[in-house]
């Protein structure tokens, strides 16, 4: 079976949890026997274009960027409030030369599925019917009009709080649309997928979670001290919104009741007020690391502190497939098939992250239980290969059998 992937961000090198989740899924396919071509758009948050040669796997048929202008332009945005119905974070990745290299790939190419990365190609849904007889699916890493809407209950700004609720109401427009107008939906949560299954719309909807490579227990470091760690893209509001929670609601607490504790921050995109916004006692910057892995390994817990978000939470899979154990909001938890095994400690406030997170550090002999608790969980759901090949499957039925 010959796919071709549209996605809105350079997969490689795969930075933050919705680039993993894409290379996840090609990785999957290909070997489950797929072949895949990917069709990126390059915006201005990822720099100049590298070498593929060197960064992209060759088990591609096919890699191509194309660059898209998605800055965000105040007069553009004031005419789209007022003229438009489209919401703006999404028409921003309309492109003339996008259009232009979509339309050399596919005529280039004898596809049997199109697997668009998001909502922005809902955008290009017309465009596509004219070039391809071929199904055109989304694959939903979100429900995007949610994150907005949380986004604006968290907001202490009114003015911006105001557009995010406008924004949601044009997003959710549009998300409804698209559940009717792609042939499929591929959510990548139990609570996405019961989302889109509630529209009603008559179109297939199949669940494809994204998994890990290999799930095995690594080892706590030695005489490194108690390390608190979190990772994730410093870019993203909801990231950051939820770390300055954590910051100063919870760290303090753990500060006190175990003095030694340090807290390592880690991602990409930190901008110079970013950094001041998390920095405290104990608490250091480690930057946008070469090995996630290695880093998380490092840590005795894990954070997730996000009160803003939908879809699957990958690092946090990342962390449990290495035995690390994970205290999260339940935002962040939220669509993990978690069913009181003792693999993930989940707190809503301040008070009990704290007495979970202390708890644990001070408790060795609960972290390796939750550690070994958490990879056998991984092992039973979120097995990559098994995942991917039951999408395989799916896309097989869709095109009947072809």
């Amino acid at each position: 079976m010959k796919i071709l992937v549209l996605s809105p961000k350079p997969p490689w090198p795969p930075h933050d949890g919705g680039a993993v989740a894409t290379v996840r899924c090609i990785e999957g396919l290909v070997a489950n026997g797929a072949e895949v071509s990917v069709l990126a758009m390059r915006t201005e948050k990822h720099g100049q274009a590298g070498n593929p040669e060197t960064m992209v796997p060759d088990f591609l048929k096919r890699y191509e960027e194309t660059a898209v202008d998605t800055r965000i332009k105040p007069l553009t945005l004031l005419r789209n409030l007022v003229f438009s119905d489209e919401p703006y974070d999404l028409a921003r990745f309309r492109s003339p030369r996008f259009f232009h290299a979509l339309r050399s790939v596919i005529q280039e190419g004898d596809y049997n599925i199109i697997q668009c990365e998001g909502l922005p190609f809902a955008l290009y849904l017309d465009e596509l019917r004219k070039l391809t007889s071929a199904p055109v699916v989304l694959r939903a890493h979100n429900i995007e009009h949610r994150l907005r809407e949380m986004m604006a209950d968290t907001s202490a700004n009114l003015f911006y709080r105001d557009y995010l609720k406008n924004l949601s109401v044009r997003i959710q427009r549009l998300e409804t649309e698209a559940a009717s107008q792609f042939d499929a939906v591929i959510p990548i949560s139990e609570p996405d997928s019961r989302w889109f299954i509630s529209l009603s719309t008559g179109k297939p909807v199949q669940i494809s979670e994204t998994g890990a490579e290999t799930a095995e227990y690594i080892e706590e470091p030695e005489g490194a001290g108690l390390r608190v760690g979190f990772i994730g893209a410093l870019n993203w509001e909801p990231n950051l919104s939820g770390l300055s929670w954590f910051i100063k609601k919870v760290w303090p607490c753990v500060s006190r009741q175990i003095p030694g504790a340090t807290l390592h921050i880690a991602g990409r995109e930190a901008t110079p007020n970013t950094k001041r916004g998390i920095h405290g006692e104990r608490v250091f910057y480690e930057g946008e690391v070469d090995d996630a892995h290695r880093y998380m390994a490092s840590m005795n817990v894990m954070i997730a502190p996000l009160f803003a978000g939908s879809g699957l939470r990958i690092k946090i899979i990342e962390a449990m497939s290495l035995g690390r154990t994970v205290v999260a909001t339940p935002v962040a938890a939220d669509g993990l098939h978690c069913g009181g095994g003792g693999e993930l400690f989940i707190a809503a406030e301040a008070s009990s992250f704290c007495s979970a997170l202390t708890g644990l550090l001070k408790d060795p002999p609960l972290r390796t239980a939750t550690g070994m608790a958490a990879v056998d969980f991984v092992r039973r759901n979120y097995d990559n290969l098994a995942n991917t090949a039951e999408l395989l499957e799916f896309y097989r039925r869709l095109t009947h059998g072809s």
